[in-house]
């Protein structure tokens, strides 16, 4: 009777470890993921004051790759806002840990990609305002 009360103890144990752990993970995601989009909505800000900057170039000599690059920027603003529309925070408390992470990951995925997206926009308009 002693082993089968041990072995029980031993499965929870094992199961709460794991628990622990995929809690754990789940959070240094989260943690991940508001941080980007933090670094992001900083950069949206230099987003709009380079959209301003170009605005008085479009009617200029260069005026098509000046709404080029006028586009590129509007695609990374409205990507933030639609990743922002579309992330879920609410329904994280309503998922089990391995659903999370599995969200997560994906959501950190898709900031990371909208962050190459922004910088090379950004990185674009700020090489053509210094000329």
């Amino acid at each position: 009777m002693n082993t089968k009360l041990l072995s029980i103890l031993f499965v929870i144990f094992i199961f709460s470890s794991c628990n622990q752990a995929e809690e754990k993970l789940s959070q240094e995601l989260n943690d991940q993921v508001m941080q980007l989009h933090d670094q992001l909505m900083g950069k949206t800000e230099d987003v709009l004051k380079l959209k301003s900057r170009l605005d008085s170039l479009t009617n200029g000599k260069d005026s098509v790759n000046v709404h080029k690059i006028i586009a590129s920027l509007n695609k990374a603003d409205e990507s933030m806002m639609d990743w922002m529309h579309h992330f879920s925070v609410d329904s994280l408390g309503k998922m089990d840990a391995l659903t999370k992470i599995s969200y997560l990951k994906k959501q950190l995925e898709a900031l990371k990609n909208l962050e190459k997206s922004t910088d090379s926009s950004v990185h674009a308009a700020k090489t053509y305002t210094v000329k």
